[in-house]
């Protein structure tokens, strides 16, 4: 029985983990979030996507060519989500703003699994931020 709920618990968490895969393919491709910078580890390297549905200003290059390659990196960054080659391992959290972190083997990371605990905290800390910047109310909570 206990074997059961867990496999169920971790089917809802990788529910979850795409659903927000797919949130973050939408913004990518409607242009409100891009590549903010780049994390880089001893394995490899994370996306940071920021703009301003995560509280920070769009970052768009200064010539034609830079604004193409900008959005080709989007495109192809979405593309790799879709597949399920890479995806939002994290975000990062700062005074007032937020990004979503993407990576997956392609950048020389591990893929991640959904793993309860750490899910549960990330979606609460994400909820946590959106409901903060879209100034909406959480109802039923109390503090």
């Amino acid at each position: 029985m206990r074997k059961r709920k867990n496999r169920q618990t971790k089917i809802a968490a990788s529910i979850m983990l795409r659903f927000l895969e797919i949130v973050t393919i939408l913004l990518l491709l409607t242009g409100q979030i891009t590549i903010g910078g780049v994390f880089i580890t001893p394995d490899g390297f994370s996306l940071s996507l920021s703009g301003l549905f995560t509280g920070r200003r769009i970052v768009v290059g200064k010539t034609e060519q830079a604004k193409f390659i900008q959005d080709g990196l989007d495109v192809i960054t979405a593309l790799l989500l879709i597949l399920g080659e890479i995806n939002v391992i994290g975000t990062y959290i700062t005074a007032g703003r937020f990004t979503i972190v993407v990576g997956g083997p392609p950048f020389g990371l591990d893929k991640i699994e959904a793993y309860v605990p750490e899910t549960k905290e990330f979606f609460g800390d994400y909820e946590e931020m959106v409901f903060e910047k879209c100034n909406v109310y959480k109802f039923g909570k109390r503090e």
